[in-house]
This record gives structure tokens, C-alpha cells and sequence, in this order.
């Protein structure tokens, strides 16, 4: 049954600066109440928050990203037209600080010099807490299953045991397979089966691939509907969707 406090939300890989115009058209379009962001530099999240009106705001960093102008501070961010109860980073995997340097030259380095953590927000509607996460798990190229990526798994799922949230992000891991199996084996995968990607088929630089990467992960005591994902967006889908406490 659903209950009289909502929520609707977004949640987008926006791929660095790469499609900001296209992410604003987006998310004026849809005007969800909390908005969480991946792949989010940190010089970006003031003028995209008064573009869309977002007064509150919770950024955590990841790295420095290498750009041919200089290094930029990457990370995942929350944006929210309800202030926040809460906010707290929850740090799950990796070897960095926020601040190294990435060094893209294999995986291996990616996960070193990467901070891996949950962006966690509180916010209260009509007297009703919820509570709100996202990530960007750690990567590996072709879909593959790594060594780093088992440890990540562990340590996000030991980070956010006993939890009541709704997680949300990009998780680099598909639908099917390992890593995301064991997620689904602690949380509700809300993604419907007639998805069979979360890459757009377009802006992705792969191409087509059918792989749902994307997530929107929630306990027991969480409704999730109307679960969208849009092409068009970013080079993965945006993916709107509602969310109430079960009574």
C-alpha cells in the first residue's frame, strides 16, 4: 500500500561535463525532488543547481580526472529541491584519498587511486524519513568480474548492512552476473525485466551493448514505481522513478 509521503527522483551517469545541456533539458522536463548524479564534477554542481533550481546539495569526491585543461574533481552528488536531515559519506572501497590523481593506465590504478563511497541523504516528507544513496562502483572493461570488484561488493554491502535506503547508481557490474547478483540478494532490484540496457545505444562510446549497469537497489521497506529509463540523456540512461514507505 502505497503511503501519503512520495518522493520522485532522478538519477543519471552524467559522464563528466559531456552532455550538460542535455542533462538540464532533462531534468527541467522531469523536475524530480532529489536528483542523484554520477560522474559529477565538482566546478559543475553550482551553476546546474541554479539552473535547475536545486537548493540543496551533497557532493562527494571520488579523484582528480586527468583533462587536457588540468584536473577536475569528479565525484557523486545530490541535489534536492527538500533540505537535508542528514548527510553523510560512506567510504566502502579504494585506495584514494578524494584527491589523487586518476591514473586510468590499467584497472588496478583506476581502483587505487579512486575513493569509492555512498553519498547518503536524509529527507523528510509529510513526517516520513527517507533515506537516499548513490555510487559508481568500480570499473572493469568488457563487463568482466575482478578480483577489486568482489572486495568493493563486500565492502559496500558490510557499509550499508542493516540499512533502510533507496540506492541508486552506476554499478559497472550487469544485471545477471555475479557482483549483481549479490546485491540482489540484499536489496530489491527495481529495474524492470523488460530493460535489457542502461547504456545509450548512441551517446555510449561502445555503442549498443546489452548490459544493465544501472541500478535502483531498495529494502524491504521502500515502494519503488513508475522506474523509466530515457535515452538521450547521458552516454548511460537517466532513470526516473517514485518511491514511498510501505505501511
Amino acid at each position: 500500500m502505497m503511503g501519503a509521503a512520495i518522493l520522485t527522483l532522478a538519477c543519471i551517469n552524467v559522464e563528466r561535463s559531456k552532455h550538460r545541456s542535455r542533462v538540464v533539458t532533462f531534468l527541467k522536463a522531469q523536475s524530480p525532488d532529489v536528483v542523484c548524479l554520477q560522474e559529477m564534477m565538482v566546478d559543475d554542481v553550482p551553476s546546474l543547481c541554479e539552473d535547475l533550481g536545486y537548493a540543496h546539495r551533497f557532493y562527494v569526491p571520488m579523484c582528480r580526472f586527468p583533462e587536457p585543461e588540468g584536473p577536475r574533481t569528479e565525484g557523486v552528488a545530490i541535489l534536492s529541491r527538500l533540505p537535508f536531515v542528514s548527510a553523510e559519506s560512506v567510504r566502502y572501497a579504494g585506495g584514494g584519498s578524494g584527491s589523487d590523481l586518476l591514473d586510468r593506465s590499467t584497472e588496478e590504478s583506476r581502483f587505487a587511486t579512486n575513493r569509492y563511497s555512498v553519498a547518503v541523504v536524509g529527507v523528510s516528507v509529510a513526517g516520513e524519513m527517507f533515506s537516499i544513496g548513490t555510487t559508481h562502483f568500480p570499473w572493469t572493461d568488457n563487463a568482466r568480474t575482478a578480483g577489486f570488484q568482489r572486495t568493493a561488493c563486500d565492502g559496500l554491502l558490510s557499509a550499508l548492512q542493516d540499512r533502510s535506503l533507496v540506492l541508486c547508481g552506476d554499478f559497472n557490474a550487469p544485471r545477471g552476473k555475479e557482483i549483481f547478483t549479490r546485491l540482489t540478494g540484499c536489496w530489491t532490484d527495481n529495474i524492470p525485466l523488460t530493460y535489457t540496457s542502461s547504456l545509450d545505444p548512441v551517446l555510449h562510446r561502445a555503442g549498443p551493448l546489452p548490459l544493465v549497469v544501472d541500478a535502483v537497489f531498495s529494502t524491504a521497506d521502500y515502494n519503488v514505481w513508475d522506474v523509466v529509463l530515457h535515452q538521450g540523456v547521458s552516454d548511460h540512461c537517466a532513470i526516473t522513478f517514485t518511491i514511498d514507505k510501505r505501511t
